[in-house]
């Protein structure tokens, strides 16, 4: 779709941003102390230890492994009950309405033995309803922002939403009312920019957080509602398609897991989004942008697994809306999940992945709507036991 995009309808700044880390990437722990706690930068993260996905003692056995200094037990088990132990994220599909959001509480209720890190995209359609109303809203003028036909759709969405699932519209009406906001600043200035896109956008994740933490509250599960871009997603300022920077790691780390020893609730995180380190003004991370925030934050805290719930039944063999007997393939590598997308298959963008893999951490690939289907587990390697091969003469 065509958005005019010029000069910026600056959006506020957000905190002090913090520079990216120099070091070069490595699958040490000692190697990423060393090279933070050896510049200034470093020692303004203030990390005093590696990160944890690239120092867990443990890669089969039980987890162990450090963050900040502290020891940490990842995976399950009484040693481990305390930790915070994989990552579930959901799709916009499967978080698109009050009775969704229900059944995505009962899936994470369905594991009380996990203590999960839970990244949300925005509900339903939500992101092209945000960019079409921005689109609009260049045009119109301030006094017609209100009838904006996008605007009316998101803002009728969400408070439905709260208030099917018993909540107090103050759960949103503080994100509504700036969005609007925003959308009067845009039609003032007749222009949007990237920057202001990237801002605009956020909103659907910040909402559907919001309404989800509330909601899993209210039903007597402790959570916390987390914008990825106040607990250490540092990226470039390209807007519209920023890359995640190498200090992100140990500050999603100390800070995810500062905040679980210091009350224990499961992180509800927006996806999608992360903070400029030079602009300090939101940023989007472009195609798989949610899925890879899941990965970053499995790699950081080096979880025991990272689930991506979908609305399909896993990595099948081809298009279902092609070929509807499409079958899901039970178990795939790294290597061959990415083949796979570079002909075409969209479940999992490799971007995506790329996190995962240097962690070495599994991706099981989930349908929120028949989570009794076993879905499909990218890995490393795989058991070739497990694979049925077929001989053509």
């Amino acid at each position: 779709m065509a958005i005019a995009l010029r000069f910026a309808a600056t959006p506020p700044r957000l905190a002090a941003p913090i520079p990216p880390t120099s070091a070069p990437r490595a699958h040490g722990g000692v190697a990423r102390a060393g090279a933070l706690g050896g510049t200034r930068r470093g020692r303004r993260l203030a990390m005093a230890a590696a990160d944890s996905a690239r120092c867990r003692a443990k890669r089969e056995g039980d987890g162990d492994g450090v963050i900040a200094g502290v020891a940490v037990h990842g995976g399950t088990g009484a040693e481990g009950e305390d930790q915070l132990s994989v990552v579930m994220k959901f799709g916009g599909s499967s978080v698109s309405s009050a009775a969704r959001m229900k059944e995505v509480a009962g899936l994470i209720q369905a594991f009380p033995e996990e203590r999960p890190v839970v990244v949300l995209s925005a509900m339903g359609k939500t992101t092209n309803l945000l960019l079409l109303a921005g689109e609009k809203a260049v045009g119109c003028g301030v006094t017609r922002v209100s009838e904006i036909e996008e605007w009316n759709m998101l803002r009728d969405l969400h408070i439905k939403t709260v208030d099917e699932l018993g909540l107090p519209r103050s759960v949103i009406h503080a994100k509504l009312d700036e969005l609007e906001q925003l959308l009067k600043g845009v039609a003032m200035m007749k222009e949007l920019t990237l920057r202001s896109t990237d801002y605009l956008v956020s909103f659907g994740e910040c909402m559907s957080t919001r309404v989800f933490a509330a909601y899993l509250n209210q039903i007597g599960v402790k959570a916390r509602q987390c914008d990825a871009f106040d607990i250490g997603f540092i990226t470039t300022d390209d807007f519209g398609n920023a890359e995640i920077l190498e200090a992100t790691y140990p500050a999603v780390a100390k800070r995810l897991h500062g905040d679980w020893i210091r009350d224990p609730a499961i992180p509800i995180v927006t996806g999608f989004l992360g903070k400029g380190w030079k602009s300090g003004a939101v940023t989007t991370l472009g195609r798989g942008g949610s899925d890879l925030t899941a990965t970053t934050i499995g790699k950081a805290l080096g979880l025991r697994e990272i689930q991506v719930w979908k609305d399909v039944d896993g990595v099948l063999t081809c298009d279902p809306n092609i070929y509807p007997n499409a079958r899901t393939v039970p178990y795939l590598t790294f290597d061959e999940a990415a083949e796979l997308a570079y002909f075409g298959a969209q479940v999992l963008h490799p971007q995506s992945m790329r996190p995962a893999r240097e962690g070495d951490i599994p991706v099981r690939v989930k349908n929120s709507y028949n989570p009794k289907a076993p879905g499909t587990l990218i890995a490393k390697g795989r058991d070739m036991d497990k694979v049925c091969t077929q001989y053509i003469n």
